[in-house]
C-alpha cells in the first residue's frame, strides 16, 4: 500500500513556525506542574520554581526580544512620519514663497517671510483687527510696511517689537486704501464701511468708491495704488475683485462691493515687503 506524499508547500510547516508554540506549550505544562506541587507540597516549591524558571527562560527571552523589535520598528515608523511631515511643510512653504515672488515683488523690494502666530478678534475694542507675525525689529521690520500673502494684500505693520510685529488688516474699520481698478486703472479707494443708505456689507466684503467718472463693473480687478515711499502700501499689490455694483443714487462717486483675495481667517505664511537694503524706520 503506497503512502500519499504531500505536495511541496502543503501539509508541512516551517520548523521556526512550530518552535514558539511548542516551547510555549512546554512552558505551560511546567507551570501547571509547579502549581500542583505548590498545592500538594509547599515545602518543595522552591526547587520546582527554579526548574520552571530555567525551562521558561528561553520563551521569556524570545517574547522580550519580539517586544523590543516591535518597539524599535514603531519608533522608526514614527520618526519617518515626522520627517515626511517636515519635508512636506518645507515644500509647501517654498511654493508659497514662489507665489509671493511672482505676484507681489518688483524691482526695489524684497520679501521677509513670516508666520502668523496670533490674532485679535474682530470684536476687539482696542488695537483694531490685527494679526501677530514672528518677525520684528531685529529682522529689519518697521512700522507702516506692507504685508502680503500669496493671494494679495494683507495689511500694514502697526506695531513692532524685537521679535514680532502686529499687522493691521485691510478689513479694519479705520483702514482706507488707495486703489486702481479695471483695465484702465481708474482711481478709487477701498474701505470696509458701506455707503450711507445701503445695508451693511456681508462679513469679509469691502466697499470700492470711484474717484472719477469711470464706474466699476463686476469682474474688475482691484490693486493698490501705492503710497509715498511705499508706506504704508506698495503699488500694484492685488487686493480683490468687484462682485457687485451699488445702485446709482446720484452720489459723487459710484460704489461697488469688493471681495478680497485674502481670507484673513486662514492666514498662515505671509511676508513683509522691505525696501531693497532698507531696515526699520
Amino acid at each position: 500500500m503506497s503512502r500519499r506524499r504531500s505536495a511541496p508547500g502543503q501539509g508541512t510547516r516551517p520548523r521556526s513556525g512550530r518552535l514558539l508554540p511548542a516551547t510555549a506549550l512546554a512552558a505551560t505544562l511546567l507551570t501547571a506542574g509547579a502549581v500542583v506541587v505548590d498545592l500538594a507540597r509547599p515545602q518543595a516549591l522552591e526547587p520546582v520554581r527554579d526548574v520552571v524558571a530555567g525551562a521558561t527562560a528561553p520563551v521569556r527571552q524570545l517574547v522580550a526580544g519580539e517586544e523590543g523589535r516591535v518597539r524599535t520598528l514603531t519608533a522608526e515608523r514614527d520618526a519617518l512620519a515626522a520627517e515626511v511631515a517636515r519635508l512636506r511643510e518645507q515644500v509647501r512653504r517654498h511654493e508659497q514663497l514662489g507665489e509671493l515672488d511672482d505676484r507681489v515683488v518688483d524691482d526695489g523690494h524684497r520679501l521677509l517671510p513670516a508666520r502668523v502666530v496670533g490674532f485679535s478678534p474682530a470684536t476687539s475694542p482696542v488695537g483694531g483687527r490685527t494679526v501677530t507675525v514672528d518677525v520684528g525689529r531685529d529682522d529689519g521690520v518697521g512700522t507702516d510696511l506692507t504685508v502680503v500673502s500669496a493671494d494679495g494684500l494683507v495689511g500694514r505693520v502697526l506695531r513692532v517689537a524685537d521679535a514680532s510685529a502686529d499687522v493691521l488688516l485691510v478689513g479694519d474699520p479705520g483702514v482706507v486704501v488707495g486703489v486702481r481698478y479695471g483695465a484702465d486703472g481708474a482711481l478709487g479707494s477701498v474701505t470696509v464701511d458701506a455707503p450711507p443708505g445701503l445695508p451693511a456689507r456681508e462679513p469679509g466684503r469691502l466697499t470700492l468708491t470711484a474717484l472719477g467718472d469711470l464706474p466699476p463693473v463686476v469682474g474688475d480687478e482691484v490693486s493698490t495704488l501705492g503710497s509715498p515711499d511705499d508706506r504704508p502700501y506698495v503699488a500694484g499689490v492685488p487686493l480683490g475683485v468687484v462682485v457687485a455694483v451699488d445702485p446709482d443714487r446720484g452720489q459723487l462717486g459710484r460704489t461697488a462691493v469688493v471681495r478680497p483675495h485674502v481670507d484673513t481667517a486662514t492666514l498662515d505664511l505671509v511676508a513683509v515687503v522691505l525696501p531693497d537694503g532698507g531696515g526699520p524706520r
